[in-house]
């Protein structure tokens, strides 16, 4: 008995990290020689263990390539609940004197990572993506090989409920200089972001005082150069956090040349705001002997602003978009004599069990046959919204589907055949 309390004590006092954070540098040494083919497996270990897998989101923030045809290539390998592993390999003759990764990791369904690692040729891109309110994308570059003077820029020119384009800036007569380059893409709703926008630079550049954010992480992916492939490419990213601001610098530590690079610099929050089930907040119901249709179905459920309707059996998902926050449903139920109809609609979520739901009862009888619901439904957050519904023989079931830190299912509306 005491061992078994034991047990549940230790269960209960382990602690699950969400996020996690870090920088991984490789330099130049007897266990990196980067060029001529050479390439190393690198694993990474959390601070802590995740409860589920995260989303490894890496971008690079330091450079020291030699001014001579050089490549690295970048791909994350693994990712298990305690660490990741990430290859780097060098196949020409430039050496890579060192290069260094920003990471951040993410345990949350409110985010999604896109890997596009080594495009070689480089080109533009097309990419699917399954996040229900992604409105912002960040790019962040993991690799880049090239043989002369480049100048490019990645760019997001479209983000769709489905697709994220990226497109890559092209000069004529530089642009053949660009081997390969390989990039991944972190999607988020922009609400949980603050975007201090693009910052082009020369060496040394450090930034103007920003406001210091609680519960951010504060990035700056490269997403640009127009590399004058003079002298070789050496220079890093820093970070300074005061009491109430923050700055971010790009030093070199060798005399430069005046190459000219693009950053995009926001706050990343690692607290994502939480998402919230449709509330009813009106509610009109209405029962009546109707012989006008023979072969009514037994359920009948519609979303007015859609005109989605769905009356047979089976199990159906949908999306509502923005700018549509609220919603209004139809609901017609085909009485079964001597069958009681119990039917319940989410009102509140902060509220206890007792209050949460608006419930009713109905009995269907001799001079009842169909009874009809008209639900309104509120939003507070302008977000967009899936549902799942449910039809049975005996039983209509709507449930909104919530991302959150782990993405879950929550009944707004319930109706269901019972005996009396």
């Amino acid at each position: 008995m005491t061992l078994f309390l034991l047990f549940i004590l230790s269960i209960s006092a382990f602690s699950f990290i969400f996020s996690d954070s870090g920088q991984y540098q490789l330099t130049n040494g007897a266990d990196f020689s980067c060029q001529n083919n050479f390439q190393t497996t690198r694993t990474i270990s959390f601070s802590g263990a995740f409860q589920n897998i995260p989303q490894v989101f890496m971008f690079q923030d330091y450079f020291d390539i030699s001014n001579v045809q050089s490549e690295y290539q970048f791909s994350i390998t693994s990712i298990t609940l305690n660490d990741f592993s990430f290859l780097v390999k060098c196949p020409r003759a430039g050496l890579i004197w060192s290069i260094r990764y920003e990471w951040i990791a993410l345990d949350d369904s409110r985010v999604q990572v896109i890997n596009s690692f080594n495009i070689d040729p480089p080109q533009d891109k097309v990419l699917n993506h399954q996040l229900l309110n992604a409105d912002a994308a960040i790019i962040g570059l993991t690799s880049l090989g090239y043989s002369g003077k480049i100048e490019f820029q990645l760019l997001v020119t479209q983000l769709t409920k489905d697709t994220v384009s990226v497109a890559i800036t092209q000069v004529p007569g530089i642009f053949q200089n660009l081997k390969q380059i390989g990039y991944q893409i972190l999607l988020v709703a922009s609400r949980d972001i603050i975007d201090l926008g693009l910052v082009k630079f020369k060496l040394d550049y450090t930034s103007n005082a920003i406001n210091l954010e609680s519960n951010k992480w504060l990035i700056m992916p490269i997403q640009g150069m127009n590399l004058e492939y003079i002298q070789q490419m050496r220079f890093k990213a820093q970070k300074t956090f005061g009491a109430s601001t923050a700055t971010f610098s790009f030093l070199s530590w060798v005399a430069h040349d005046q190459s000219e690079y693009t950053v995009q610099s926001l706050w990343m929050s690692y607290q994502l705001i939480k998402n919230y089930a449709l509330e009813c907040f009106t509610l009109r119901i209405s029962q009546k002997l109707d012989r006008s249709q023979s072969n009514r179905p037994t359920f009948f459920v519609q979303i007015l602003q859609t005109n989605q309707i769905y009356n047979a059996v089976g199990e159906y998902s949908t999306r509502v978009y923005k700018p549509i926050q609220n919603i209004n449903f139809a609901l017609e139920i085909n009485c079964i004599t001597g069958k009681r109809v119990k039917s319940k609609f989410n009102k509140c979520n902060s509220c206890s069990s007792y209050g949460k739901n608006y419930q009713f009862n109905h009995q269907c009888h001799s001079q009842i046959n169909l009874i009809s619901y008209f639900p309104k439904f509120s939003q507070i957050q302008s977000v967009n919204q899936e549902f799942k519904i449910i039809i049975t023989a005996t039983n209509c079931l709507v449930k909104q589907i919530l991302y959150n830190q782990a993405k879950t299912e929550q009944e707004i509306i319930n109706i269901e055949f019972q005996d009396p």
